[in-house]
């Protein structure tokens, strides 16, 4: 029962192979098939800056939300505080400098700054402050 589905040639009475496929077995290599339907249109790609454009263009109703005019309100989530000299998230504010800190390693080191570079630091997180 196996052979008779297989595609293999199969030899006739009179000794020449048949190349036919056996009953039942339906050869696909022979049907037109399309590669796409017919009436198929690509997509057309658009870089961002058209996107926009043609955003900026429209006329949109000002209940619409769009980029341009979304108001949120502010975050409920306290921000973030980052360590004044590795940028990594600090965990500890120095009392006397006020330099935020992530570990004690750094903490020996902002104890052995001069004051002018502790204000330098400051200054770059725009928290300068005149230390006595």
């Amino acid at each position: 029962m196996a052979s008779s589905m297989t595609a293999s040639p199969t030899s006739s009475s009179n000794g020449q192979t048949d190349n036919s496929p056996p009953i039942g077995v339906i050869n696909m290599a022979h049907t037109n098939k399309p590669f796409k339907k017919p009436g198929y249109t690509p997509k057309k790609t658009r870089n961002l800056k058209q996107i926009i454009t043609l955003e900026k263009a429209k006329e949109w109703k000002t209940s619409t939300p769009t980029y341009w005019n979304i108001e949120a309100l502010p975050s409920m989530t306290p921000q973030k505080k980052y360590c004044d000299i590795t940028g990594l998230e600090a965990k500890y504010t120095d009392p006397k400098t006020r330099l935020r800190y992530h570990s004690t390693e750094i903490y020996q080191s902002i104890k052995s700054q001069p004051i002018g570079v502790v204000q330098q630091f400051l200054g770059l997180r725009n928290a300068a402050v005149v230390l006595k």
